[in-house]
């Protein structure tokens, strides 16, 4: 049995498109989402409608879905900070039928296929609860550690895989976890992991809607084969993408007109494929604090005059 696994789609539909066709020329027969559908790129509604269309899968939510359900039964009159604008937008692009669909999904999965357990999440941290591993295998750190320059899958393999064996806490944290394989995405990072005997898989297929792994050809998903003798074969994909084309169509969409400074950093992370959303905040955390204005989430002016000073900074 082949599974596509695919993860932080986050409105991106010609990626979506993208990767499911390519699962489909591969013989995929069964899909597994691992959430994050919305937010982000402009075509959230499309998205979910695209999932419902998959006959056999299993999907699970993410974060950024209950971004989505605070917004259920609000006054959208109050809706008037700068930074939750994608999020307003997103909320009132979304068909109230896909809308209930989507958060009617599970946070977890759990099922079996021949001898193997399959554990699916949003987050590796749903399996491990510890801070420490939110570091290594994100966007932050793939950011941080490449800097400007993209890297090869070769390269991010090997750099992880080194990290994970060196861990002693990690390599530790395994021995409490049931035997099986882990299925989760969140970083944006695609990257997979064995132990030597085989006990515990891990598994996540990247972003496939906003890529942030710093390697530039594709878009990435990962098909997980299982024989019914509970033999594992992992295929990390990556699909062939016109970054320059989609961003100047996402440049044409309602949401880059209606939640402006959020699009613009999602389109410096479709072109660079590297995390600048998390600093972005972060320097309009430090902005705010300096200006002596203490709401939150940040008031239009502040979100906007922040972005202005950003963009002047090398961090831009």
């Amino acid at each position: 049995m082949k599974f596509a696994i695919i993860s932080d789609i986050h409105g991106n539909l010609p990626a979506l498109d993208a990767v499911i066709d390519d699962a489909g020329r591969n013989g995929v027969k069964f899909f597994i989402f691992a959430g994050d559908y919305c937010i982000s790129n402009p075509y959230p509604d499309k998205c979910i409608a695209r999932i419902r269309e998959i006959r056999d899968k299993y999907i699970v939510r993410g974060n950024e879905e209950k971004y989505l359900e605070n917004l259920v039964g609000k006054d959208p009159a109050t809706w008037t900070d700068g930074q939750m604008q994608v999020s307003y937008w997103c909320y009132q692009k979304i068909g109230a039928d896909n809308l209930r669909y989507l958060l009617s999904q599970p946070n977890r999965i759990e099922l079996t296929y021949g001898n193997r357990s399959l554990y699916l999440s949003h987050a590796l941290t749903d399996f491990i609860v510890d801070e420490k591993y939110k570091g290594w295998g994100s966007s932050i750190w793939a950011a941080e550690r490449y800097g400007d320059r993209f890297t090869s899958r070769d390269i991010l393999r090997e750099d992880i895989h080194t990290e994970i064996s060196r861990d002693v806490r990690f390599q530790e944290r395994l021995k409490t976890l049931p035997e099986g394989i882990y299925i989760f995405g969140h970083t944006h990072v695609q990257w997979s992991y064995q132990t030597e005997d085989g006990r515990h898989i891990f598994i996540n297929p990247g972003s496939c809607g906003l890529p942030l792994d710093c390697i530039r050809e594709g878009v990435p998903y990962t098909i997980l084969e299982l024989s019914d003798s509970g033999a594992v074969n992992i295929k990390e994909r990556r699909v062939p993408f016109d970054f320059e084309k989609y961003v100047q169509s996402f440049k044409q969409s309602d949401q880059y007109k209606k939640a402006n400074v959020w699009s613009k950093v999602n389109v410096k992370e479709l072109e660079k494929r590297r995390e600048h959303m998390t600093f972005f905040l972060q320097f309009v955390e430090e902005y705010a604090q300096k200006i002596g204005d203490t709401q939150r989430p940040f008031s239009v002016p502040t979100w906007e005059q922040a972005f202005v000073q950003w963009e002047k900074t090398d961090g831009a």
